[in-house]
């Protein structure tokens, strides 16, 4: 998967289960922004991404779906899970 380039940090097959079904979902964990609400987003970059993991999906049809996670180093989201009493405890920067 995208061998020659670094857009891809990881990948594997996790198992969701649920009471009428099981499914095999590929995790792709990118270096790079997968939304257009991410900083840095680069469309050209994400379609890579997507054509790749498009075909690991057509030539294996035991897979049902993938997922694709971006491990791109912005800020934005990680805010979100920050305890705003420490927050208030820490000098500004």
């Amino acid at each position: 998967m995208l061998s020659s380039t670094s857009l891809i940090k990881s990948s594997w097959i996790a198992v969701e289960v649920g009471r009428e079904r099981a499914e095999r979902v590929l995790v792709v964990e990118t270096y790079i922004a997968v939304s257009p609400l991410e900083p840095n987003f680069d469309a050209v970059q994400y379609d890579k991404v997507l054509a790749c993991v498009r075909r690991v999906l057509a030539m294996h049809s035991e897979i049902d779906r993938a997922s694709i996670l971006s491990m791109h180093r912005g800020s934005g989201c990680t805010a979100l899970f920050r305890d705003p009493s420490n927050d208030m405890a820490r000098p500004a920067a």
